[in-house]
């Protein structure tokens, strides 16, 4: 596996979300679920020094999408690139490194260091500080109850009067803590925490690249420090930081010398294309996880001149609409059409965890061009689409959606799951605010004993053979402490055929279904199937994270947590056909270990990295076979990459057919 990797993008996600939550009190009591942002490595050590690191976020490029301008020089041999995050236990500071990836590293390598942002945030022997402290590029926002805000310098003197309040709790020392949190040393041990980076630590959010066209090329990350950062992927060099107006509150506990890890932004990100202002414009949309109910949207067009710009387009909290609780999931910009056909980009974003909503979940469309001098207005610049909750007294949240355009680019289905086991189908053919964007569920997962089974994650979709899509996602949850516990419920993953008919067709259960079984055995699915379920045989089994499609091929990974957070974690790779839910249709054949087999760590979802391309003889009508070798791999360490399986898959490439067109300067004029 020493080829050059071809262009693509793959992303990681290192731990999976553990939540806890109060016994007893239903999904919609005013008890809140308590997101648990530790990582395993430190829960296992209660009230105990804690010692040693652990992986938090990571992103892997092949070499052929490096970095346009990279600093220093790939080694002649690299085969990509992995950004990897790290945490030291002991005081919570992190480390955000770029790795320079050999060739041959998907069947074991040691990789090169180019780079650690931690370290050059927080200087050394001889080394200062970069950018100094009192130079960084940090912002953050004065935002008003209407949701109108101002984007400031993270200064003290900036700061409205409120926010100076909130940094000044408990020591009248804001000043001194707001310099702290811009990498001041002086004060670290005596009154405030000492930490070894200056750079906090990253558990549940995403590192997210942006591949510039005339400026270098940036990396984000968000962090446990109260920021979101963005760095030079080249040089590892902070470009700029934010703060969010609705993390200030809590920023004072940054500095305790007692702290308790806490999160701050702690969630996923993505980055998309909008216009803004007639102007093209590339815009990054943030979760806070469990920091802060909400998210917020940044203009990142050029991170080095972040403040020339836009800078922070607006924050979205339950100040703002009581139904946006903790999201978790990555939001998505997305074009929408509202009326008169205009179209218009928006941030779809799942309503989330400890919602004001009566164990409802919600689909927010909030619109990224939103002036940030305007204030937030229900069906004018933001939408609320509700769904329902089939039982009172189990928790409940939206998860993330998958997104389906129109031949036009506008968005015009998205499919979620909840933590009830219901599908949802939005339907956005219509005009805004879209009071007919669901009925019922599509359909609604459930074990063979009838017990509902939770989604979790985010669905993914495939042509179906016939009309319609193959709705595809797994069923499973890691959110409550008891999850971890013996259930009597079996998880699945689940293949639904989505025919697209009005009024739309729902599919009462799984015995509409064709079953699957991990022996890769099944029987074939007849002319009435709506779809296939495979069932997970080992207790406790679940799957987390949806997977990927690549060449034809669904792959993901499912999970089986030990029994606390200190035992065993294992988990299983699977390579099916996603129409069919079978191994093989010859297409693909991948290579993995047997399915019986639990590898003993755990990862989201599978990593695919091409590794070279062979074209057969080229027919008479310019056809020809192409077949591609993708190896699946993981990280098993810092810059240690390993390959897990194999898929070689093989499609038409070329043109297919002639088709002579005698009349075309005809069809040329017509369609004029």
């Amino acid at each position: 596996m020493s080829r050059k990797l071809s262009r693509g993008r793959y992303w990681w996600t290192a731990l999976a979300l553990v939540l806890t939550k109060c016994v007893g009190a239903p999904a919609h009591a005013a008890v809140p679920v308590e997101i648990d942002s530790l990582p395993a490595a430190a829960a296992c050590q209660p009230g105990k020094t804690l010692a040693g690191t652990a992986s938090g976020p990571a992103l892997l490029r092949p070499a052929s999408s490096a970095p346009s301008q990279a600093a220093p020089a790939p080694i002649p041999t690299s085969a990509g690139e992995l950004y990897q995050a790290t945490m030291e236990l002991g005081d919570w500071s992190g480390h955000f490194s770029r790795y320079l990836v050999p060739a041959g590293a998907a069947g074991g390598g040691a990789s090169v260091l180019a780079w650690d942002a931690g370290a050059i945030l927080t200087g050394g022997a001889g080394k200062p500080p970069t950018p100094p402290p009192e130079q960084r590029n940090i912002y953050t926002a004065i935002v008003q109850p209407s949701g109108a805000l101002a984007m400031v310098p993270f200064t003290w003197q900036t700061l409205s009067a409120e926010q100076q309040a909130l940094l000044n709790q408990n020591d009248n020392a804001g000043e001194q803590r707001l310099a702290y949190l811009r990498g001041d040393r002086a004060l670290e041990g005596k009154p405030f925490r000492p930490r070894g980076s200056i750079l906090g630590d990253a558990v549940h959010s995403t590192a997210v690249y942006l591949g510039a066209v005339d400026h270098r090329d940036a990396v984000f990350l968000g962090a446990n420090d109260g920021m979101l950062h963005a760095f030079d992927a080249a040089t590892g060099i902070e470009l700029f930081a934010y703060v969010p107006d609705a993390l200030i509150a809590h920023l004072h506990h940054l500095t305790s010398p007692t702290y308790i890890h806490r999160a701050y932004v702690d969630g996923p990100a993505s980055i998309g294309q909008t216009i803004i202002s007639g102007q093209q414009k590339t815009a990054l949309i943030s979760a806070m996880g469990g920091g802060a109910r909400g998210v917020f949207a940044l203009d990142v067009t050029d991170p080095r001149r972040f403040a020339d710009g836009l800078g922070v387009l607006w924050e979205f909290t339950s100040r703002d609409d009581p139904i946006m609780g903790n999201v978790t999931t990555t939001p998505q910009i997305v074009q929408v059409r509202e009326q008169a056909g205009a179209l218009r980009h928006f941030a779809v974003v799942a309503s989330g965890i400890n919602s004001d909503s009566d164990g409802k979940g919600a689909l927010f469309l909030l619109a990224v061009d939103k002036p940030r001098n305007a204030g937030w207005q229900l069906n004018t610049n933001y939408y609320r689409i509700t769904t329902s909750a089939a039982e009172a007294t189990l928790i409940n949240a939206l998860s993330a959606p998958v997104l389906l355009k129109g031949s036009d680019g506008a968005l015009l289905y998205t499919y979620a799951g909840d933590l009830q086991g219901q599908l949802w189908r939005f339907d956005f053919s219509g005009n805004a605010p879209w009071p007919d964007a669901i009925s019922k569920p599509l359909f609604v997962a459930r074990d063979a004993h009838g017990h509902r089974q939770p989604i979790a994650e985010q669905p993914l979709l495939a042509y179906a053979k016939v009309r319609g899509y193959m709705v595809l996602f797994g069923t499973g949850k890691l959110i409550e402490k008891t999850d971890r516990s013996a259930s009597p419920v079996t998880q699945s993953y689940y293949g639904i055929i989505d025919s697209l008919q009005t009024p739309q067709e729902v599919i009462p259960g799984r015995q509409q279904l064709t079953q699957r079984f991990l022996d890769g055995s099944g029987p074939p699915m007849d002319a009435h199937s709506k779809g296939w379920y495979l069932d997970f045989m080992q207790p406790g089994e679940r799957s987390l994270h949806a997977g990927a499609l690549s060449d034809g091929a669904l792959l993901f990974n499912t999970v089986l947590p030990g029994a606390d957070l200190c035992s065993a974690t294992r988990s299983r790779s699977l390579v099916l056909n996603p129409l069919s839910g079978l191994p093989d249709d010859g297409r693909f054949t991948a290579i993995l270990p047997g399915n019986d087999v639990m590898l003993p760590d755990f990862a989201p979802a599978p990593w695919l990295l091409p590794q070279s391309v062979t074209h057969g003889p080229r027919e008479s009508t310019g056809r020809q076979q192409q077949t591609r070798d993708i190896a699946i791999v993981r990280v098993n360490g810092a810059g240690q990459v390993a390959a897990i399986g194999s898929i070689k898959a093989t499609r038409r490439s070329g043109r297919l057919s002639w088709r002579e067109i005698v009349n075309w300067r005809e069809l040329h004029e017509a369609a004029k």
